[in-house]
């Protein structure tokens, strides 16, 4: 029990610091996992990437003429929502943690789920420009958050450049469906 706790002690040095910390001191993380964890997450967040832009491509390819427009208008708006909410999802974590723990941020970060579930009634062409504007937001927040030493400094750019691709997507379903 003592080595978890102290596991969990030093991963929160690392985390404040951005530095790692050393074996011996209790079982830090090497360079090399912190290394990993970055190139999986930014793999994921490509990967989630996926059908943003599948969707956005398939509804400029086929207009409004295609005999699933209302199912890609769905599964856009679907999954825009699901996502919106796990970025949400990611704060609430942030706010749980033993050195993090700010009513604020917890309850702030129920703000994206919410905000995505009320676009679920907004007709389209309008739903992609809140969600655009929703994305942006969850974006600067988490950025902002990593240059300021709340959130791994890797993560910032991770979620701008992540943000700015879905809000350009949104943007574009926008224009395609007005």
């Amino acid at each position: 029990m003592s080595s978890l706790m102290s596991r969990a002690q030093d991963e929160t040095a690392e985390f404040r610091s951005g530095q790692p910390q050393s074996a011996e001191i209790g079982g830090g993380r090497s360079s090399s996992t912190r290394r990993d964890h970055k190139r999986t997450a930014w793999a994921l967040a490509l990967f989630g990437l996926v059908p943003f832009v599948a969707t956005t491509g398939l509804l400029v390819y086929a207009g409004s003429a295609f005999i699933a427009y209302q199912q890609l208008v769905l599964a856009h708006v679907g999954y825009s929502t699901t996502i919106l909410a796990f970025l949400g999802g990611i704060r609430w974590g942030y706010s749980l943690s033993p050195d993090h723990q700010s009513i604020g941020t917890l309850i702030a970060s129920v703000v994206p789920s919410l905000f995505g579930w009320a676009l679920v009634f907004v007709p389209p062409p309008y739903v992609f420009a809140g969600f655009a504007l929703g994305f942006l937001a969850a974006g600067l927040w988490d950025w902002w958050a990593a240059r300021s030493g709340r959130l791994p400094a890797w993560f910032g750019p991770l979620r701008l450049t992540i943000s700015l691709v879905v809000a350009a997507c949104q943007v574009i379903a926008f224009a395609v469906t007005f």
